[in-house]
């Protein structure tokens, strides 16, 4: 739980039987599990590859998933002008609010795992339920910028992007209390996902690594 940062309630061992439902799998990539990343009642998006059918125009774009009111993610420069690499760019920013609504407001776990699958989903199941057993949440706001994706296959590709926790305070539930963010450099975090195109067109999350203080994103 490296996130720096009134929400609802929630038990641990709720949460932890919830996120069970969806959290096996994997796809054999040898990445490194995360170390955290970021409506409801949605069934779940599919695994499988997807069929010959299936196009991007079939493609229906993610829903708006809102955290707390006093937590925010902020996505700079969000569009490249290529259709292709924007709808990768949306489900991943899908799939780091998605966690954050649950992490902040305790709701809707199972959207999680619309955009995330096998080692991703694992991981992003394990963050949420370290927030959940300290009794914490976040508030205030997340910046992502330098956001990349390189195509590796027709239905493969490589999301990069950095992230800035400055401006983001753990909060303990139980009392609202905003706890310091004294982790200097260690507020700057550089991501890369391997995420797959599934047979609804989805851009999930199958693996991904992290590291914090990235002087690359120190800007």
């Amino acid at each position: 739980m490296k996130k720096q940062a009134s929400t609802a309630m929630w038990t641990a061992a709720a949460l932890a039987a919830s996120l069970l439902l969806g959290a096996c799998g994997g796809d054999g990539d040898s990445d490194d599990k995360i170390d955290g990343a970021k409506d409801g009642g949605k069934p779940s998006a599919k695994s499988s590859s997807p069929s010959a059918s299936s196009s991007a125009s079939d493609r229906k774009a993610p829903d708006e998933i809102k955290l707390a009111k006093d937590a925010k993610n902020v996505f700079e420069a969000a569009k490249t002008g290529d259709p292709k690499k924007d709808e990768v760019l949306a489900d991943n920013q899908a799939r780091i609010n998605a966690v954050d609504r649950v992490i902040t407001t305790g709701k809707d776990v199972d959207q999680v795992e619309v955009y995330a699958t096998g080692k991703s989903l694992l991981a992003s199941n394990q963050y949420m339920l370290d927030f959940s057993k300290n009794g914490k949440s976040w508030a205030g706001v997340t910046r992502y910028y330098d956001q990349k994706v390189e195509f590796t296959g027709k239905n493969d590709a490589r999301v990069t992007f950095c992230a800035d926790e400055h401006k983001a305070r753990n909060k303990v539930i139980k009392t609202g209390k905003l706890e310091p963010n004294d982790a200097g450099d260690q507020n700057y975090v550089a991501a890369s996902f391997h995420v797959k195109r599934n047979s609804d067109g989805v851009w999930q999350a199958v693996s991904g690594t992290s590291q914090r203080g990235a002087k690359q994103c120190m800007k």
